[in-house]
């Protein structure tokens, strides 16, 4: 071999490495931004991990609570000479348990947000291990393109090469060299090992995040189930109190002493009902008729274009001498609706519910029925009443798809009385959603309707709030089911 061939090869093998030093330093500043990332959506599940705890440690004081309530109601059941004690365990106890169903909703709310939390970052760590498996397996490639490099310049060991040179300032280019390959070689090595231990770091707390993943979600499944329960014990205490129990007489009397103001204004609302319903039977029969007609014109157009199209291109093959197959073009015309809800989506999935129709509950989080559909006091109450602790300025929702087709949004009176300020035919702030086929949803006595006459809205859009307009003793949300006018059970359909 040459001297000038040597020098060559050497001088490939320093460039080389070069290019190799400067793939790590750019490695090494990806490495950095990673990390920076990590400890950005590490806070966030830091974050929710402390409302969780704080709320299950509330939950724990809650129940230890209930236990003991529980005990003293069991202890002063069938004793008469307690009785007043009894009635005030079980009115504490509803408190507890509204507070506990309150804090379980809180809970489950941030669980749901650890879990999205938790899978996003587990994305996101699926995609940097993968990432960094390129890496290391580049980084060794590069090194086999190093010593594939340093067999190319020959095997010669560091001291030939110093003896090999030709004078003093070669000796010291040649160390120069050497101590940067050597350097180069080393930073190479360990960039892999620090690679390799990341690696294998990122992929350990991988399992950890999804074994995590896992308890959580078990967690959850768990407190929603703790949750039908607490809503099912509130309205065994319910059944229980005679402080419930004199609210349920006290509204009866206020209800029997207003009953004939109470059954005009239901007459004149149900008149209302019936005409709003041949109103919308002929808007319907009118729009079907235009959509018709609408048809039978595009059709015709489209005959009238074709034969025209055809006579054209007759006097062109008549003028040309040739023929040819003409092509028909149709146009369709079609027509859609779009949403201008722009209103806030809701649903139940967080609470536990389950749909059992095309409806859902129209009130997410709040579940106790107070009074159901049927004849109560001489009048018939066509729908259910809806009404738990902190209900007021709760969400109300579409319980389906629909199109807002009346509004009433006029009643100030928004508070609990015992007879009818005559708002809204008793029903105060109220409003009905058309969802086609014959079925009708009724939303009473709310604070304030959001929506407007001709919106079309989605399953879950926020129709306005829980309040106490119209005829309503206090705050709760009066949710009817009406199927070609006739009120139906809502029972039966959410």
């Amino acid at each position: 071999m040459t001297i000038g061939t040597f020098k060559m090869k050497r001088v490939l093998a320093f460039a080389a490495a070069l290019m190799m030093a400067a793939a790590v330093a750019a490695n090494s500043s990806v490495s950095v931004l990673d990390t920076r990332t990590a400890l950005a959506e590490s806070a966030a599940i830091k974050e929710n991990k402390k409302k969780i705890s704080d709320a299950q440690g509330k939950l724990d004081e809650l129940e230890k609570k209930q236990a003991e309530l529980d005990e003293q109601i069991a202890a002063t059941k069938d004793d008469i000479s307690k009785e007043q004690e009894n009635q005030d365990a079980i009115n504490a106890q509803i408190e507890t348990v509204q507070d506990t169903i309150l804090t379980l909703e809180e809970s489950i709310e941030e669980l749901n947000n650890e879990i999205a939390s938790l899978e996003d970052q587990i994305g996101i760590s699926e995609i940097k291990i993968k990432n960094k498996k390129i890496e290391i397996d580049d980084g060794i490639a590069d090194f086999k393109k190093r010593l594939r490099a340093m067999y190319v310049a020959g095997n010669s060991s560091y001291t030939d090469i110093l003896i090999g040179a030709d004078d003093f300032y070669d000796m010291l280019m040649k160390l120069e060299l050497v101590k940067r390959v050597a350097d180069h070689d080393n930073t190479m090595i360990d960039n892999l090992n620090e690679l390799k231990d990341q690696y294998e770091a990122d992929e350990a707390q991988l399992e950890a995040d999804k074994a995590e993943l896992e308890e959580n979600k078990v967690a959850l499944n768990e407190q929603v189930e703790y949750h039908t329960a607490q809503k099912k014990k509130l309205d065994e205490l319910y059944a229980q109190s005679e402080a419930v129990m004199e609210q349920l007489e006290a509204d009866k009397e206020a209800y029997e002493s207003n009953k004939a103001q109470i059954d005009q204004e239901q007459e004149e609302f149900e008149a209302q009902i019936q005409k709003l319903l041949e109103e919308q039977e002929a808007i319907k029969k009118k729009e079907e008729e235009e959509r018709k007609k609408a048809e039978e014109e595009a059709r015709r157009k489209a005959e009238e274009e074709r034969k025209r199209q055809l006579a054209a291109q007759q006097q062109n093959n008549s003028s040309s001498g040739t023929t040819s197959s003409g092509n028909s073009t149709s146009t369709n015309s079609s027509t859609g609706t779009t949403s201008n809800s722009g209103q806030t989506t809701t649903d139940n999935s967080a609470y536990g519910y389950t749909q059992k129709t095309q409806f859902t509950w129209p009130v997410p989080g709040y579940y106790h029925i107070s009074y159901g559909i049927g004849w109560r006091w001489g009048s018939y109450h066509k729908g259910i009443d809806i009404w738990s602790p902190g209900i007021r300025g709760a969400k109300i929702c579409a319980a389906a798809a629909g199109t807002v087709i009346l509004v009433s949004n006029t009643c100030t009176h928004d508070y609990g009385k015992n007879y009818s300020c005559g708002c809204g035919g008793g029903y105060g702030n109220y409003c009905i959603i058309d969802h086609g086929g014959g079925y009708w949803t009724l939303y009473g006595h709310s604070q304030r309707i959001s929506v407007v006459q001709g919106q079309h809205v989605n399953q879950g859009d926020v129709l306005g709030i829980v309040g106490s307009t119209g005829h309503s003793t206090g705050d709760h949300l009066h949710f009817e089911v009406r199927l070609n006018g006739v009120a139906q059970n809502p029972v039966n359909y959410v």
